[in-house]
C-alpha cells in the first residue's frame, strides 16, 4: 500500500493548459509559482475523470490539505505553450495520499517538469482521520490500461 508507483504503472489523467502572458515573468518564462496551480487543476481533473469532482469529496465530510509539493524544473515553458499535464496517484497510505505530475510541451514524451504532492485526509474539524474506505477506493492506484468509472 505504500509503494510508489510510476507512470507506466497506473491510470492517468491528462489535462490541457494554454500559457497565459500573464503566466509569465520579465524572462518571458512561466513563473515557477504556477506550476503548483496546474498541479492542483490536475488533481480536480483526475478525480473528475474517475467521476467524483473534489466538490463531492468535501461534501462528504472530507478535506484533503497540502502537506508536502515538490518540482523540478528541466525546461521552461513560455507564452502559448501548450501543456500537457499528466497526473497520478502513485501512493495511498492510511491518512495520505500522493499525486505525481509530468507537464510536457504539447505531445512531446520529454517531461519539462515533474513534481509531486502529498495530502493528508482531514475531517471537517481539521483532525488528521483515516481514509474513509469510500475514497480509499477511488484513490487506490490503478492500472494502466483502466477506464475511469
Amino acid at each position: 500500500m505504500g509503494e510508489l508507483l510510476g507512470p507506466e504503472d497506473t491510470f492517468k489523467a491528462t489535462t490541457w493548459y494554454r500559457v497565459l502572458y500573464v503566466d509569465t515573468d520579465l524572462m518571458g518564462v512561466v513563473n515557477n509559482g504556477h506550476y503548483f496551480r496546474f498541479f492542483e487543476q490536475a488533481r480536480g481533473d483526475y478525480l473528475r475523470q474517475l467521476g467524483l469532482p473534489y466538490s463531492e469529496v468535501e461534501a462528504r465530510g472530507v478535506r484533503t490539505p497540502l502537506t508536502e509539493a515538490w518540482a523540478h524544473f528541466y525546461a521552461s515553458f513560455h507564452y502559448d505553450d501548450l501543456i500537457r499535464i499528466e497526473a497520478w496517484i502513485s501512493q495511498v497510505k492510511r491518512a495520505s495520499f500522493r499525486f505525481d505530475y509530468r507537464l510536457h510541451l504539447g505531445d512531446n514524451p520529454e517531461a519539462r517538469v515533474a513534481g509531486h504532492t502529498i495530502h493528508a485526509i482531514v475531517n471537517e474539524e481539521l483532525k488528521v482521520t483515516k481514509i474513509p474506505n469510500w475514497l480509499n477506493d477511488l484513490l487506490r492506484p490503478r492500472p494502466a490500461n483502466s477506464q475511469p468509472k
